[in-house]
């Protein structure tokens, strides 16, 4: 395993840390689901956006290279069929209320900023869009 991936696990491990999922450990939610609790669902999901796992066979893969992200997770061996069942079964309503715990979150750490420091300078949209062009028409593009 090389440094760059033992950063970016400990980098995911504190984000989810940080991730208000206190609402979610209670045991009645997650009763019969005793391999894959709510709250480490949720965590899993988080964790493969910040990292930009872009399968479920992804997730599998990369849970399996991050033993530390495991244990932070409360996870052993998960499946992406299993992931892919809970995830349809999750309720979008508590999605949301995580979101907006987090932005509450961040709304409190800001309160007290009074906007950017004045050495930044103008600050500038940039689109990222990508756009694919006919290779035989474009290939002075």
């Amino acid at each position: 395993m090389n440094n760059k991936s033992i950063g970016r696990e400990m980098l995911i491990c504190q984000c989810l840390s940080l991730l208000p999922t206190e609402d979610f450990d209670c045991p009645l939610i997650d009763y019969g689901n005793y391999k894959l609790s709510t709250k480490s669902l949720l965590r899993i999901f988080v964790s493969a956006q910040l990292d930009k796992w872009s399968s479920y066979a992804h997730m599998e893969e990369k849970l399996r290279a991050y033993p530390k992200l495991c244990k932070e997770l409360d996870i052993k061996d998960i499946s992406g069929s299993q992931l892919s069942r809970r995830i349809n079964d999750l309720p979008t309503e508590w999605v949301q209320k995580i979101f907006a715990k987090v932005v509450q979150k961040i709304k409190q750490l800001t309160d007290t900023c009074k906007g950017l420091p004045s050495g930044i300078g103008k600050l500038s949209i940039v689109d990222s869009t990508e756009i694919k062009l006919p290779e035989r028409l474009c290939d002075w593009a």
